[in-house]
């Protein structure tokens, strides 16, 4: 062990260098140049590790990306001689169709908040709320397109949408929960 090395573990401090010279002031900004360069060199190859490690995990998304169009066009013909066809036998990923829903969305929400004025489903605070969760739980679609509240009542103000079914490829996430979302 060092000297210095010796003398910190000890709690005492290392003697530090002095400047006594011109000379030794030379040395010394030598020194701490070479230590800006060095701290320099070393984030440069740190960037160039970064960019080295994004380029490698955008040619890698690529390659997921493909496999994944490989597996989705089997899946799409599989499906089409059986609408029924799902896939959940493999402990690296599951091919499963999600079902068509419909859900309502505020289409004109001054004009919801208008009509609901003065009702549990609009909140005044300095200005009006509308309590969109709330109000959702009393309307209905009867026929997947026009929107009804709790007395059969149109409302115009809520517009119906449509999520078609679709093809989704699930695979295990880190904590073991099947997930669509990549990591």
């Amino acid at each position: 062990m060092s000297e210095p090395a010796k003398k910190a573990e000890e709690g005492q401090e290392p003697k530090r260098f002095t400047i006594d010279s011109n000379q030794a002031l030379i040395w010394t900004l030598q020194k701490a140049e070479q230590k800006r360069q060095e701290i320099l060199g070393t984030k440069r190859m740190m960037e160039q590790e970064v960019e080295f490690y994004q380029s490698k995990i955008k040619n890698l998304q690529a390659e997921l990306q493909n496999f994944n169009d490989i597996i989705l066009q089997y899946a799409q013909s599989q499906m089409e001689a059986d609408p029924k066809w799902e896939f959940k036998d493999s402990p690296f990923g599951r091919i499963v169709k999600s079902k068509p829903s419909t859900s309502l969305q505020v289409a004109d929400k001054q004009a919801l908040i208008n009509h609901y004025k003065g009702t549990e489903f609009v909140k005044h605070v300095e200005e009006d709320k509308l309590q969109w969760g709330k109000l959702k739980k009393t309307l209905s679609s009867p026929d997947d397109e026009h929107v009804v509240n709790a007395d059969g009542e149109p409302i115009d103000d809520v517009k119906v949408v449509k999520k078609p079914a679709k093809i989704e490829l699930k695979h295990k996430n880190a904590k073991g929960n099947w997930t669509t979302k990549e990591d």
